[in-house]
């Protein structure tokens, strides 16, 4: 919603609303007859999965762009009591402005179910108020002039679903762990207190809080005062003195165990629930490092007046770049027993890079998004060559580029107004695109250059709003170089290139030809790429040769002069462009290149021989495994080698020497258990004996699954870090349908859920699996009451997801006995997409199909509840609007 004013529909819309309705009702009574009589009034929400993002709230049709801005906000107060038993808030939102070119008669503030209790106006004169689902409205008696200052105070109470979440012992949650906190990103806060919820305006903020004297306060800023009131609740006064944007004003509130540090004056600290205490080390590894290096690397000193980290029980996403507190998941705190394979260094690097991108400069709109996760995500990237050198930099833009490369088909550009959600945003596109764009760009331009040319972007914008175009003029201005093909085909185009490359060796002319072939979809959405392909030639005795492809063309043929045959060819070898590049080299150079290479060549060579299964190439891969220096050459080889599966390749995966890498250990033991013969089988019932690492032994006890003669039952009780061990045993034995085991299953999540203080939970999707594990394994007992009542209670638990994932689990047991628990869910209705609700439904049309002996129906009963849901919504917004053009 804008500040400004908002015409109605004609009738000429709402005639066609209606008449779409009309056809809309017409089609689902033409399909009901055909249905079961009990399912005729289900209705089902689409809705997004559990991700570690915070849920889209709504979709809204059309082209987005930057909200105009009738108002300049000069500073937010929030005063906040919060209610941890009622889990509610009471507050007082005072937004301080000023109108910027027009008179003001009208304004409309974000603000979604809020109670409001009053208003109050300095400044001009309010003639009334009224408040709706999605906002505040506030007309002026007179209109206000421009360049008037007005200070609006909202008291209000409310009890956010979004935004603003609780964490108590009532909800599940440990003793001693009580806590809320906010997330406001992209638009949640509106769902807390009334305002500017989009990110193209800036103010300064404090927020003021009163909270139980056992508890801890974080906000952005400097702590002004921290004093007890009459009531024994505890006040304490938090200022950011320095512009930033609504999503980042952040509120934490709760008893945590707290972790001091400081850089050069720069108050640190960590704040990790109590049950978290004996791992809270491991969150703050890597905090002094990083700072220490990103202001050394970017050139401007840490921009805020702290920086802290808080740990928050089932956050909506990993981590969240408040600004001078950042707020994280506590599910990704680890223990040391993890080894390699659990690290918080790159989401610790993110969100603290963030502080200067995103915070310090912000993007306009949602559609520029990626200048705040694309810097993030490359500067993660550059803290990985800090911390781990050069081949855990090419590991990291490996990774990012395959998770790029390796997406679904894709022609949305990065710069994109098509979204109906801004959720729709935080995709690759924005994260590992956005880093190798910038990547490309310090490639083409050098360190130094790139470093003058993200320090002049950032002193020019500094405490302001950018868009795409800002960077690119920046870069511009340090180098005098031109990048609008860049930036047209990279950011404001779609796709990627994909390239197929061919070599061939003329010994009597002494030239090497390199066929370049694009070969990706060209259309209106992706490009022909022009872009510099580096080549690097190794010669006899040591020698190499470089030279860079300007690649333009279709197809193209390039010739290269050299003293001798090359020994290797490697394309793009310091990984420098973004492509999907096919290239095998001949056999003779493939083998030196398995063995001579750089890592990332390495890595290639392994890959090019999956597509071979000679032994010899079989032993050439075991020699990787015991002998190559990096622990990803080593994980290649041990994927090639199982994906060959030959008798070789299998016997050389069991006569593998021990893997001090738990990455590649898992994935070793992972390979094992896809061998079906006794051999492995004794082989990974010793490992499970041996193994330490609780992540490992859990791939074993996953790989037990498939192994008839192992006995998963016997890890049920295991003891390890959050239940790990005891939560994949559940997983193996559901994989063996094993259900007699169903009674031991229950017996040991009943335990699991009866939270010890001090004992971090279980992760959310672990627990969430097991509950469908057990149902699945007790589905065709003859008496399931013990299973439905320990599902069920479920559904009245305070999180979210342990509720949908109960619902879930009820339409995996089959039995019609939950259906009224069920349906008891499915008259919740919210503003944004219900993820309880829709397991629900699902489960309740799972139950009709296997009643009716149809199994094949549930797919067409869904989609009817689909269209009953779209028809309810369409009928909500058709009386508003009725009521809109019909006022009394």
């Amino acid at each position: 919603m804008s500040f400004g004013f908002r015409p109605p529909l004609s009738g000429v819309a709402l005639s066609v609303i209606r008449s779409f309705r009309s056809a809309l009702a017409a089609a689902l009574l033409a399909i009901s007859p055909s249905l079961p009589a009990a399912i005729e009034h289900e209705g089902l929400c689409g809705c997004g999965k559990h991700h570690l993002f915070p849920a889209p709230v709504g979709d809204t049709p059309g082209r987005k762009y930057a909200r105009d801005r009738r108002i300049d906000v000069d500073h937010l107060r929030l005063e906040v009591t919060p209610d941890f038993a009622a889990r509610s808030i009471t507050s007082t939102a005072t937004l301080t402005f000023t109108p910027i070119a027009l008179p003001l008669t009208e304004l409309r503030l974000d603000a979604v179910e809020l109670r409001i209790a009053g208003v109050e106006v300095k400044g001009a004169t309010l003639a009334e108020y009224q408040s709706n689902a999605r906002e505040l409205i506030l007309a002026f008696r007179e209109p206000v002039a421009p360049g008037t200052k007005v200070a609006v105070s909202v008291n209000y109470t409310a009890s956010p679903e979004r935004g603003l979440y609780f964490r108590t012992p009532e909800m599940g949650y440990p003793d001693g762990d009580t806590q809320l906190w906010t997330q406001g990103e992209p638009e949640l806060h509106r769902f807390w207190f009334p305002g500017y919820d989009f990110p193209n305006e800036r103010f300064t903020s404090e927020v003021i809080c009163h909270a139980p004297a056992s508890m801890q306060v974080i906000s952005n800023g400097a702590l002004i005062s921290r004093g007890p009131r009459a009531d024994g609740l505890v006040t304490t006064h938090w200022r950011q003195d320095q512009p930033h944007v609504n999503y980042l004003v952040a509120l934490a509130v709760g008893q945590f165990t707290r972790i001091e540090d400081s850089l050069d004056g720069l108050p640190l600290a960590v704040f990790v629930p109590p049950s978290n205490a004996a791992e809270a080390a491991n969150t703050f590894l890597d905090t002094r490092k990083i700072l220490r290096f990103f202001q050394k690397e970017i050139g401007l000193p840490f921009p805020w007046a702290k920086y802290f980290q808080v740990y928050c029980h089932d956050f909506v996403a990993g981590g969240m770049e408040n600004t001078s507190a950042s707020f994280m998941a506590e599910s990704l705190i680890f223990s040391s027993s993890s080894e390699q394979l659990r690290t918080l260094h790159e989401l610790d690097a993110h969100e603290t890079a963030h502080q200067w991108f995103g915070n310090l400069v912000t993007c306009r709109d949602w559609a520029h998004l990626w200048l705040n996760e694309g810097f993030a995500s490359y500067y993660t990237l550059l803290y990985e060559h800090e911390k781990n050198g050069p081949d855990g930099f090419a590991q990291g833009l490996r990774e990012s580029a395959d998770r790029v490369l390796g997406a679904a088909p894709d022609t949305k550009p990065m710069v994109w107004r098509d979204y109906t959600d801004p959720m729709q945003q935080f995709d690759y596109r924005a994260y590992p695109k956005g880093a190798w764009v910038l990547h490309m760009l310090r490639r083409q331009l050098g360190p130094d250059l790139f470093r003058l040319g993200v320090k002049t972007y950032l002193e020019r914008h500094r405490d302001g709003i950018v868009t795409t175009d800002d960077l690119q003029q920046a870069l511009e201005d340090v180098s005098g170089l031109s990048f609008d093909q860049f930036f047209d085909q990279w950011v404001y185009h779609g796709g990627h290139p994909e390239l197929a490359v061919d070599y061939s060796w003329d010994a009597a002319t002494r030239l090497a030809r390199l066929t370049v072939r694009q070969t990706q979809t060209v259309s209106p959405q992706v490009p022909l790429f022009r872009l510099p392909l580096p080549v690097r030639f190794t010669l006899p005795e040591a020698a190499v040769k470089e030279v860079t492809l300007d690649v333009s063309a279709a197809t193209e043929d390039f010739y290269v002069s050299l003293p001798a045959a090359p020994e290797m060819v490697r394309i793009d070898p310091e990984s420098t462009v973004l492509a999907k590049v096919a290239f095998t080299p001949p056999g003779d150079m493939l083998n030196r290149q398995l063995t001579e290479s750089d890592m990332i060549g390495r890595c290639l060579a392994v890959q090019s021989l999956s597509r071979k299964s000679d032994e010899h190439s079989v032993r050439q891969l075991a020699s990787v495994l015991a002998k190559d220096a990096f622990w990803a050459v080593r994980l290649e080889a041990v994927k090639t080698l199982r994906a060959i599966d030959t008798p070789a390749a299998r016997d050389a995966l069991l006569a593998a020497p021990p893997q001090p890498d738990a990455r590649v250990r898992r994935e070793w033991v992972a390979a094992l258990g896809a061998q079906f013969s006794p051999t492995a089988a004794a082989r990974l019932n010793r490992l499970a004996t041996e193994e330490k690492n609780p992540d490992v032994l859990a791939s074993i006890l996953t790989a037990f699954g498939a192994h008839p003669g192992l006995s998963p039952a016997d890890f049920l009780k295991h003891d390890s870090y959050r239940h790990t061990v005891s939560l994949a045993a559940i997983q193996a034995l559901r994989a063996r349908d094993e259900q007699a085991a169903a009674p031991s299953v229950l017996a040991r999540l009943q335990s699991i859920r009866a939270t010890t203080p001090g004992v971090p939970a279980p992760r959310a999707q672990a627990y969430a699996a097991a509950l469908d594990a057990l149902a699945f394994l007790a589905r065709q007992q003859t008496d399931r009451s013990e299973v439905i009542t320990f599902l069920t209670s479920h559904l009245s638990d305070p999180r979210e997801g342990h509720r949908a994932a109960a619902a879930k689990a009820l339409g995996t047991l089959g039995d019609p006995r939950a259906r009224a628990a069920l349906t008891s869910l499915t008259g919740v209705r919210k503003t944004f997409p219900d993820p309880v609700r829709t397991a629900a439904e699902a489960s309740l049309a799972r139950l009709t199909s296997l009643q009716s002996g149809a199994p094949e129906l549930q797919d067409l009963i869904q989609r009817l509840q689909q269209q009953q849901k779209k028809l309810e919504e369409l009928n909500d917004t058709i009386q508003k609007l009725e009521k809109k053009t019909s006022p009394q």
